[in-house]
């Protein structure tokens, strides 16, 4: 048999060894070696089942030459177990992934190699020989278990064949994923071939070996050029099968040929493949069409997103429909929807140029507009002109920084002309992909103002009558408890009556303090209120000394208000003109310009006020007489102001003291 192999066989071998050992080595840097470990097994017994028969060829000591043909026959066995292994992991038959069964496969395969070491102790394998010069010498002198040792190693090498083979025929994707599924089939077929004919006497030689030598360059192709282990879609059913969106094919003939569980579970059907998609998803007509590419179908009470692409290799023409879930999706959307639009503040959406592309439907309880009425208006035209120049420069420097948050006030055009207070937070989402544009969240604080106006002015108050409990009401109180003193010791009738006076004087301001108290409250339930006998009633309450009242206005002229307050005008206004004026003094009531619908102007005909302290008249405690307490016309003027109207004081025309009361705003 030496006489058939030459220094060219050695080396050839020893390059399919080198080749494959190489193979072994480079694969598990290729990917996780979780994935890839089976095959780096199966090329490391390519490598040690070549590279021995190379050394055989030329190596004549007998121990040697067993050592070396054990370690073939080894290799061999691993060989064929890496590489079922590996064609299971590639194409995840789990069921076969299982530990109880792989292990077994290896259990049997460590027990063969137990075997073949062991043979010149029990002769199982094959009788005593000469392991030199020999090339997996086909003779007689194996023996039957020897030819079970054959057989399952080509049960395991075929099984991993068959198996690459199925995985090819049910092949998906480009045209580089089947050529280089074509060489992953070929790579070990061609060794396997070449031993089924050596070992059927067809060959003389065992050109296996060599055919190894094809399997190494095959597999260096598909991992250079075709991106073997970067494009392989180890287990089709952990990427297709267990992906959460629905996956479908459908033909030429739009039949269905091939669909995912998920996609599955939407039809609501066992068996669908081969049937025509019209019928079995009526709904996708416009995407085969071709008139959209995305359409949300709604099947068994679930919404799915679905889009459609074509697929084109050398083995199919179709299209591709892929299903998403997106029925929490849309409950989201709608949630948020329906929270946006029932809230009380308002969401507005402006875009770069401030043009409303987007408001909440709480505008029309806000500012009475309906939604399609600003849609497309610039919403700064809406701004109140003392507070534009802010709102402008805040806007703009809020398109200079994306995502910037700005907070702002300002008064905002209700519909029917008047002016509602505003405030909120300004989001720049200008380039956010969903938004597209300035995000505004806004309420009505024109209450929460006026609220906080009155509170301010309740504090106020608070303090005059601090003041003048502090202060004022001690004057009286001394003097009447020094009086009492004077009393006691001489009981003159004038101390008692200056005790009396003190008494009166520190009454006349409490009633003045409890007056201003309510006075300055805001009206919150104002009705028709006739004046002429409001003017009345206020006369008769007072101590008129003389003093005359001339009523000219409008019989049963009436104005929105509270009678209880405006009752305390009319009295401070008579008593501030009987008490500064020597008796006997005119007083008249007429209306403002002779107009009812301007208001009302109360006057009288004594020496009028000073125009240097016209502007004081109205401040709390201001007083020309020594016994004044400062109250009455400050009362005048919390009333006035709490109705919303507006005093002024002037001289009348004939003389005296005229206060004019513009209530244009609240006439009937």
């Amino acid at each position: 048999m030496v006489q058939e192999f030459t220094a060219v066989h050695v080396v050839s071998l020893a390059a399919v060894g080198f080749l494959n050992l190489a193979l072994a080595i480079i694969i598990p840097r290729q990917r996780p070696k979780e994935d890839v470990l089976p095959l780096a097994v199966f090329f490391a017994g390519i490598a040690f089942w070549t590279l021995p028969q190379s050394l055989l060829l030329v190596e004549t000591d007998p121990t040697i030459g067993f050592v070396l043909a054990k370690t073939v026959d080894s290799a061999a066995i691993i060989m064929s177990t890496g590489l079922f292994h590996f064609a299971i992991v590639y194409t995840n038959r789990t069921s076969w992934l299982e530990p109880r069964r792989l292990g077994a496969v290896y259990l049997v395969t460590a027990g063969w190699v137990v075997l073949t070491w062991t043979n010149p102790a029990h002769g199982l394998m094959h009788d005593p020989v000469q392991f030199t010069e020999v090339l997996l010498p086909i003779e007689a002198y194996q023996n039957p278990i020897y030819w079970l040792y054959v057989l399952y190693n080509w049960a395991l090498s075929g099984a991993g064949i068959y198996v690459f083979f199925l995985e090819y025929l049910d092949a998906r994707g480009s045209g580089v994923y089947h050529k280089q599924a074509r060489l992953v089939v070929l790579a070990p077929l061609i060794p396997g071939v070449a031993n089924v004919l050596a070992h059927n006497g067809i060959t003389a030689i065992n050109y296996s070996v060599w055919g190894f030598g094809a399997t190494g360059v095959l597999i260096a192709v598909a991992l250079s050029r075709y991106r073997w282990l970067d494009l392989v879609p180890i287990a089709r059913d952990s990427v297709i099968e267990d992906m959460h969106d629905g996956y479908l094919v459908v033909d030429t003939e739009r039949r269905i040929v091939d669909l995912n569980p998920a996609a599955r579970t939407l039809l609501g059907r066992e068996q669908v493949v081969g049937k025509p998609i019209e019928t079995v998803l009526p709904a996708s007509q416009p995407l085969l069409d071709g008139t959209t590419q995305e359409l949300n179908i709604t099947r068994n009470g679930t919404i799915v997103e679905t889009t459609v692409s074509p697929v084109r290799d050398e083995r199919t023409d179709g299209l591709v429909l892929m299903f998403r879930d997106i029925t929490d999706q849309r409950r989201a959307e709608k949630r948020f929807q329906a929270l946006i639009e029932n809230v009380s503040d308002v969401v507005t959406v402006v875009d770069a140029d401030g043009n409303v592309s987007y408001v909440s439907p709480s505008i029309r309880s806000a500012l009475g507009y309906r939604p399609s009425e600003l849609v497309g208006k610039r919403l700064l035209d809406l701004v109140h002109e003392d507070d534009l120049s802010d709102a402008t420069g805040e806007f703009t420097a809020l398109l200079d920084d994306p995502e910037a948050e700005t907070r702002f006030g300002y008064r905002i055009r209700h519909r029917d002309g008047s002016w509602v207070a505003f405030e909120g937070v300004a989001v720049n989402l200008l380039y956010n992909d969903i938004v597209g544009g300035v995000v505004i969240n806004s309420r009505n604080v024109t209450e929460r103002n006026a609220r906080e106006r009155e509170l301010e002015r309740t504090n106020q108050r608070l303090d005059e009558f601090a003041g003048v409990i502090s202060h004022d009401l001690q004057t009286p109180l001394r003097h009447a408890q020094t009086y009492t003193r004077f009393a006691e010791e001489s009981a003159r009738q004038a101390d008692f009556q200056a005790i009396h006076d003190a008494h009166e004087r520190m009454e006349t301001m409490i009633t003045n303090l409890l007056t201003m108290a309510r006075a300055g409250a805001t009206l919150e339930e104002p009705e028709p209120v006739v004046i002429e006998s409001v003017a009345e009633d206020a006369w008769r309450a007072m101590r008129t000394d003389g003093a005359t009242l001339e009523c000219d206005l409008e019989a049963g002229w009436t104005i929105n208000g509270d009678r209880g307050q405006l009752l305390h005008v009319f009295e401070n206004l008579f008593r501030n003109a009987i008490e500064h004026n020597d008796p006997p003094v005119a007083i008249r009531v007429g209306h403002l310009d002779s107009d009812p619908a301007r208001g009302v102007v109360v006057f009288d005909d004594g020496d009028g006020i000073d125009a240097a302290y016209r502007g004081l008249v109205f401040e709390r405690g201001h007083t020309t007489k020594g016994d004044g307490t400062g109250f009455g016309l400050a009362i005048v003027s919390d009333v006035i102001e709490a109705h919303g109207w507006r005093i002024d004081v002037c001289e009348g025309v004939t003389g005296g003291a005229r206060f004019e009361i513009d209530t244009e705003a609240q006439m009937h």
